[in-house]
């Protein structure tokens, strides 16, 4: 049974087989069909547009995916029709272009479901403690608490912008130490500003507010009522 077949003529008398057997295996698609955000994987026709459409799979090949599903498509449901245990790197294999929607005769939103499979990874790891204490999940926890609060955000780009004093050089920074090498390794990260957008717009404001002390001078309601 395959994706193109839609009707079956069962058997027919004194001619071929005489019994007609189904088998319906299930291999996980009720877990899939459960999931309503990833259950659109199993609308697949399994044309391969979006393999020829993907830029990564170009790259890499369909032996990287490690499954008979290759491709964007297999990014998704590989690691649903295996409860996330195996090929957790699948829904990170991708760059989000979008290609592989836009490619997609059924319209599967490719980039969504490895977007909401990123997250039920990161949800898996944080459910034991070792994944809690991890260092890129509690570096996201503080970032979070950061983002949620303006004052905490301005005073962390305050803190950002002395800290990358030393490492700065004509307004790039080339070298980051530790697990932030990564950033550098092929490319040069532009420098903070010395001034926000939000910093200079309150400045601008300041200078172009007018001085009330000065307001009523001259004015000939208020000279009146003196």
């Amino acid at each position: 049974m395959n994706p193109y077949t839609s009707i079956w003529t069962g058997v027919a008398a004194n001619d071929g087989p005489q019994e007609f057997h189904v088998l319906l295996l299930d291999n996980g698609r009720t877990h899939v069909l459960a999931d309503p955000v990833g259950k659109q994987a199993l609308h697949c026709i399994r044309c391969a547009a979006c393999l020829n459409a993907c830029p990564v799979y170009r790259q890499t090949g369909g032996h990287a995916y490690g499954s008979a599903y290759q491709g964007p498509i297999g990014a998704i449901i590989t690691p649903q029709l295996q409860s996330m245990r195996h090929g957790e790197s699948l829904p990170y294999a991708s760059s989000l272009c979008g290609a592989c929607y836009d490619a997609c005769p059924v319209k599967i939103n490719i980039p969504e479901v490895l977007v909401h499979l990123r997250g039920e990874l990161v949800r898996q790891k944080q459910s034991h403690i070792s994944g809690k204490l991890n260092a890129e999940n509690l570096s996201m926890q503080v970032m979070a608490k950061i983002f949620a609060n303006a004052r905490r955000f301005e005073a962390a780009q305050r803190l950002a912008r002395m800290a990358q004093r030393p490492l700065t050089r004509n307004g790039f920074i080339s070298w980051l130490p530790g697990f932030l090498g990564g950033w550098t390794a092929s490319r040069d990260v532009q420098a903070l500003p010395q001034r926000t957008f939000r910093e200079w717009w309150r400045e601008r404001t300041r200078k172009n507010q007018p001085n009330k002390q000065n307001k009523f001078v001259g004015d000939p309601a208020r000279s009146s009522n003196a």
